[in-house]
């Protein structure tokens, strides 16, 4: 894959996954606020998301190459794993890891397209 196209497709993914771990952390605080009664459902809707964006985040590093998308996904699988011990700081903490790293590969593949001069 040539330069420019790669870093198109990272930094693509990047800003992808960064968006969906965003929202992620955001759900995962909304835990802190539920009853009891209400905990149990919303667990398992917000472990179905974070399934769906390991597949995501699985298509991102296979396409790309990429070793930090794998990181990510060892960040998001650990937060799973808290999230359904019910540590939902730790999962919290973990997915702004994983956020961390998705901006690092969005950042490196920005500066290679701004090199380019194409943003």
């Amino acid at each position: 894959m040539s330069e420019v196209k790669k870093a198109v497709v990272v930094f693509h993914y990047a800003e992808k996954i960064k968006s969906n771990l965003i929202l992620t952390a955001s759900l995962l605080d909304c835990l802190n606020t539920m009853e009891e009664n209400e905990i149990s459902g919303a667990e398992k809707l917000l472990v179905a998301y974070f399934n769906a964006l390991v597949r995501e985040v699985n298509i991102a590093a296979n396409v790309s190459g990429v070793q930090g998308f794998q990181n990510v996904n060892v960040k998001l699988e650990e937060a799973i794993q808290q999230t359904k011990q019910h540590n939902y700081a730790s999962a919290v903490k973990l997915v702004s890891e994983a956020i961390s790293i998705a901006t690092t590969n969005g950042n490196n593949a920005a500066k290679a397209l701004k090199e380019k001069g194409l943003i």
